[in-house]
């Protein structure tokens, strides 16, 4: 039996080649573009789910209050919160820290500059899973001076030779001895580092502050709360504890301290802190949605192609029906045999489907900036996936043909009295607008997150970014530091490409964590306000073309710029002042010193325009404590100018590695997120519109072989082509019509509040829906145009000659 019945289904097949190839096409693409996205959305969803106890991990996120405004919600904690929630709350099984660094790590004679580094307690190795290949896990971080190395830095290091008790310098000055080669970090890890140097190292450098302090705020700090505990509770529970233990220094202050449990799976796509560990790599939980919703879009709308062409289908299918069942055929046989139809061109998409997503992978990973490898093609849970999309694509497809081609009267069909049945008719039409609604609901996204990439791009900054290349300073410096950088900077300087140097803590697109309290020198101590800082010499504000808007620049003409602090726009009324020319040559008190504020400066964006612009003070800094060096060049060949930095960058710094960045670049790297979500809905609209139009260009071209002979009549009688064009094609005007009216509002809603993320953004206007509706409109002509034409260019009397 069911050897006929796959004969039967695929001589059916064979029969309608055309509209067998377009359902598989459709259902092939739809598998594929969903099987991508969701192995993306999986991937996204895993982050820190290797931990083995993952469900009972927490950071600990640290906000600060002062008179009851949020100063500031902050990813890293204070060192002291760790053991004081462990030695106090019996819920708590274990903390670990984890302090952020970077420098130049050397071994002989290679050096290279690591941002990818930590000072750990050992805790950190035991908690979290991060499995330690060589060494003991329990002693590798005990010691003072000891550090613990990924595989990838190993390599990187010490090629073949065995790393265990070999030794690594920082900043050419301390040295730690390799105690443990750790795995490679996953990918999915909120947190990545490839060395993590022993925690008691920074108590000694530290004085016990690093493990005592309730004011130092840059330790990543994870808690292990004991299986069944309410986090809510414990949260509550420990404010309750911190609060009788810091009442009178709090009141004191009028300020306070808050500290949240964030899960650690929720981190990578929630998370939006200062001090993230990966600012630039953290997801966002609307946008993965987002993408899960476009993934089943495309499926849906694939499936709602098998579905119409199937019904549309059911004129010509009827007669079949209807013999069968008068030579004893029963209903449940007809079921069978139309779903194993359904299941038969299912499968031939699905493996289709593998072969797409084998092909696209690169691409895929290119565009999405995501790590998907062929390996996912071996792994149980993409097989898994593809098995309940075939097994729900096939029943769900194939169902409800299914039961409307068997529920035909055998009679009726055989005296050719048969008719479409309304209810069908109606469904096939809302099918068809549901595929439309989503095209252009995708249309309508993909515009839109471009104009807004586009405005954040192309939107004054306030601050200069072009033609910057941006070097690194040293780690390894000596005595002699300071007339080497004046004399590299002085070389610099005499190159025919460069325009302007300058050197500074944080260049825009680098989240500053220097921060500190200020208030004005007549004020107490309990009106002091958290202010974030950097440090800059003299040539930073013209290099970078910003305007003074009251008072002067630092200058080295001036011996008391050391004291001297110069601030931004926004600092004029967070501090107190009335306007600009009010603030400048007044006092302040800064990091414990009394300091002159001699320039004030236009407010600029520091990060990207997802974010407002923040209060911000400047410290006369020409030499030391300057991470980066910017160089403005007017050259057409950056390369170039790029090599000449390097070569003076050796004869001056030996040992330290020329780490550079292009800073439009790197500045832009903060809309990477966005960019992700503009580029799935752009290419899955697209595919989406593609599977559209082939259900629709497939859906017209059975519709007008079904109304060959009324067309025919109609010529005969006189009706023009332009007015049978235009009675035929008036269907498919309503259908789209109709899309656009629903899709419309809820583009506009669901945008809108994608919008609200971004602190500057542009306003939906009704040029986005307007020119969403002439895509689709188009694409839909163009679908049914061609067999719209030829249909109505037959002649009458070849399709009436058998009448």
């Amino acid at each position: 039996m069911i050897k006929n019945y796959l004969i039967t289904s695929f001589r059916n097949l064979w029969r309608v080649k055309f509209f067998s190839i377009i359902n598989i096409l459709g259902l092939a693409i739809g598998m594929a573009g969903c099987l991508l996205i969701l192995q993306y959305v999986s991937f996204e969803f895993s982050y820190d789910k290797f931990h083995k106890n993952y469900k009972d991990i927490y950071r600990v996120q640290y906000n600060v209050y002062k008179k009851g405004e949020c100063l500031f919600k902050c990813a890293a904690a204070v060192p002291a919160v760790g053991p004081a929630m462990k030695d106090n709350f019996p819920e708590v099984l274990e903390y670990a820290r984890a302090f952020p660094v970077s420098g130049t790590i050397s071994y002989k004679d290679k050096s290279f500059r690591e941002s990818k580094m930590q000072i750990a307690t050992p805790s950190f190795i035991q908690m979290l899973t991060f499995p330690l290949l060589i060494g003991d896990k329990e002693k590798a971080l005990n010691e003072i001076n000891t550090v613990v190395i990924s595989e990838e830095i190993a390599k990187k290091y010490f090629g073949d030779e065995d790393p265990l008790g070999k030794t690594l310098t920082w900043n050419g000055e301390y040295n730690f001895t390799v105690t443990g080669i750790l795995k490679n970090v996953p990918d999915n890890s909120h947190i990545k580092f490839g060395l993590l140097f022993s925690y008691m190292t920074l108590n000694e450098f530290s004085d016990q502050q690093s493990e005592t302090a309730w004011g130092w705020y840059d330790f990543n700090t994870y808690i292990q709360l004991a299986p069944g505990t309410d986090p809510q509770v414990f949260q509550i529970k420990f404010q309750k504890w911190l609060e009788n233990l810091k009442r009178e220094e709090w009141e004191s202050r009028n300020s306070k301290a808050e500290f949240i449990l964030q899960p650690i799976a929720d981190i990578h796509l929630y998370s939006d802190l200062l001090q993230e560990s990966e600012p630039q790599e953290n997801g966002d939980g609307d946008s993965v949605y987002l993408l899960l919703i476009i993934a089943f879009f495309i499926l849906f709308i694939a499936w709602v192609n098998f579905i119409n062409l199937s019904t549309s289908r059911s004129i010509d299918r009827a007669k079949e029906v209807g013999i069968r069942k008068v030579v004893g055929a029963g209903k449940e046989q007809l079921i069978y045999q139309f779903i194993l139809e359904s299941f038969l061109i299912n499968i031939i998409a699905a493996f289709l489907a593998i072969l797409l997503v084998a092909l696209v992978i690169p691409h895929f990973n290119q565009l999405m900036n995501s790590q998907l490898s062929f390996g996912l093609l071996a792994g149980g849970n993409f097989w898994i996936t593809l098995l309940l999309l075939f097994f729900l694509g096939a029943i769900l497809s194939g169902v409800y043909p299914a039961f409307v081609m068997t529920s035909f009267k055998p009679v009726s069909v055989l005296k050719g009295k048969f008719s479409t049945n309304k209810k069908g008719t109606f469904l096939r039409k809302a099918l068809v607008i549901f595929q439309f609604t989503a095209s252009i609901f995708l249309i309508t996204g993909t515009i839109t997150v471009y104009n807004q990439l586009l405005f954040m791009k192309n939107q004054d900054l306030g601050i200069d970014l072009d033609q910057t290349i941006v070097i690194r300073t040293p780690g390894i410096t000596d005595s002699l530091y300071a007339i080497k950088y004046n004399t590299f900077k002085n070389e610099v300087l005499n190159l025919s490409q460069v325009k302007s140097y300058s050197a500074a803590t944080n260049v825009p697109g680098d989240e500053i964590f220097w921060a500190n309290g200020i208030r004005k020198v007549e004020e107490t101590k309990d009106q002091s306000k958290v202010i974030y800082m950097i440090g800059m010499d003299e040539s930073y504000i013209p290099a970078f073309d910003l305007d003074i808007i009251a008072g002067r620049n630092f200058s080295k003409d001036f011996s008391a710029d050391d004291s001297a602090v110069i601030i931004n726009e926004n600092a004029i009324a967070y501090l107190g002042f009335k306007d600009a020319e009010e603030a400048v040559n007044r006092k302040v008190r800064l990091s414990g010193k009394n300091r002159t504020i001699v320039g004030v400066i236009n407010n600029y964006n520091q990060l990207s325009l997802k974010t407002a612009t923040i209060p911000l003070i400047f410290l006369y800094q020409p030499v030391d404590n300057n991470r980066f060096l910017s160089v403005k060049i007017n050259s057409r060949n950056p390369q170039e100018s790029i090599q000449q930095l390097h070569n003076k960058w050796d004869d001056f710094f030996p040992g330290n590695p020329f780490d550079y960045f292009i800073l439009d670049e790197f500045y832009n790297k903060q809309y990477r997120n966005d960019e992700i979500t503009g580029n799935a809905a752009g290419i899955f609209a697209i595919l989406a519109i593609i599977i559209a139009s082939l259900g629709l260009f497939a859906l017209a071209s059975l519709n007008m072989l079904q109304k060959t002979r009324e067309i025919g009549i109609r010529k005969v009688m006189g009706a023009k082509v332009s007015s049978i064009s235009i009675l035929l094609s008036k269907e498919y005007v309503k259908l789209i019509l109709w899309s656009n009216i629903i899709a419309a509002p809820v583009s506009y809603f669901l945008l809108d509040k994608w919008l609200e993320n971004f602190a500057y953004r542009i306003q939906i206007g009704w040029e986005s829906f307007v020119l969403s509706a002439i895509i689709i409109a188009i694409i839909a002509f163009l679908a049914i145009g061609f067999k719209l034409i030829k249909t109505t260019r037959v002649n009458p009397v070849d399709t009436l000659k058998y009448e």
